[in-house]
C-alpha cells in the first residue's frame, strides 16, 4: 500500500520499503522519523513526492488507487542468456516497487516477498565463491496480491517478454461483493 497523507504541516508517506526510496526521498526534502512514523515531507514537496511514488510503485499515493485492486498471476518465461527481470545480483528481486523474492541472509535459500505466493516453482539463491544472486526459474508461477488496477500496465511493461501477466479480481473485491463472505 502506498498512501500519502497530510498531517498538519507535513506529508507522511506510508509505503513498503524499496532500495531507491531513501535517496530519492531525501532529494525531495524527505526525512526519516523511524519505523513508527516513517518518511515525512514538507507540504510544498507534494508534487515531487507523488511523482516519486508514481515512478517507483506506479501509483501516486492517492487513496482512490486502493479502491480498485486486482491480483496478478505472473508466469516466468525469461529464456534468454542474460536474465534481467527475474534475477538480481546481491539484492532482492523487485517488480514495480514490490519485493518479489529475496535470498536468505545465510544464502542457503530464498523466500517470497510480502504479499507474494508461489503456485509453482520457487525462488532460489545462487551462490559462487565471490557473489550471490536471487533467481526465479523459468516456469515458476506466482501471485501478487492487491495490486491497484492503475498499476497493471506498468507490471506488464516491467515483465515484458520475460513472462506473462494475467489479472484476476482481488480477494478483497471478491469478499466485499459476496453477501455470504462479507
Amino acid at each position: 500500500m502506498v498512501v500519502i497523507r497530510a498531517n498538519g504541516a507535513r506529508l507522511e508517506l506510508e509505503a513498503p520499503y524499496h532500495p531507491a526510496l531513501p535517496y530519492r526521498a531525501r532529494q525531495v526534502g524527505g526525512t526519516w522519523l523511524g519505523s513508527t512514523t516513517g518518511w515525512v515531507f514538507p507540504l510544498k514537496a507534494e508534487q515531487a513526492l507523488r511523482a516519486l511514488c508514481q515512478d517507483i510503485w506506479a501509483v501516486d499515493g492517492r487513496i482512490a488507487a486502493l479502491e480498485d485492486l486486482v491480483d496478478l498471476r505472473i508466469t516466468v518465461d525469461e529464456r534468454v542468456p542474460f536474465r534481467s527481470v527475474f534475477e538480481a545480483r546481491e539484492t532482492p528481486i523487485y517488480l514495480v516497487g514490490r519485493e518479489i523474492a529475496a535470498s536468505l541472509r545465510n544464502l542457503r535459500g530464498a523466500r517470497p516477498g510480502r504479499g507474494i505466493r508461489f503456485l509453482s516453482g520457487k525462488p532460489r539463491c545462487l551462490t559462487s565463491p565471490s557473489t550471490w544472486a536471487t533467481s526465479i526459474p523459468d516456469g515458476a508461477v506466482f501471485l501478487i496480491r492487491d495490486v491497484p488496477r492503475c498499476a497493471l500496465g506498468r507490471f506488464r511493461e516491467a515483465v515484458g517478454k520475460a513472462g506473462h501477466v494475467e489479472e484476476s479480481a482481488s480477494r478483497y473485491c471478491e469478499s466485499a461483493s459476496d453477501p455470504v463472505k462479507g
